[in-house]
């Protein structure tokens, strides 16, 4: 079973900032290739779609690892939001690995992970694939 990850290579400065975005694959046997590097204007406004173009390559095991996310607002949640119905309505699955302490806090406050899945590690989002599977 294959996931895939999609990684901001850097933190945001600002808000509009367009960054890189990885996606990678992780196959069943733990192997890890990267690739393609996307570019993504305005921040976390195009996440939405990222995942459709994702999904629509048949890639439906999202994992988004919010390792460089320092902070989320309200327009982020937002695009989370979107990007998780969009995957969820096509048959895939979009869950979220590696918070910061201030993102989880910010995803515990808005009660947001008690509807999306929210993982420690990228280890523990594959978990999830395996035992939703």
């Amino acid at each position: 079973m294959e996931i895939w990850i999609l990684r901001f290579t850097e933190p945001r400065r600002r808000p509009s900032d367009s960054r890189r975005l990885l996606v990678i694959r992780r196959s069943a046997d733990g192997e890890v290739t990267e690739l393609e590097t996307l570019e993504i204007q305005g921040g976390n406004a195009n996440l939405p779609n990222v995942v459709e173009s994702q999904v629509g390559q048949g890639r439906t095991r999202l994992v988004l690892d919010l390792l460089t996310e320092k902070r989320l607002d309200s327009n982020d949640l937002a695009q989370i939001i979107g990007a998780s119905k969009y995957a969820k309505d096509r048959g895939g699955e979009l869950v979220f690995a590696n918070p910061s302490t201030r993102v989880s806090e910010i995803f515990r406050l808005s009660r947001l992970d008690d509807v999306l899945p929210v993982y420690d590690s990228i280890g523990a989002a594959a978990d999830h694939f395996q035992t939703s599977s």
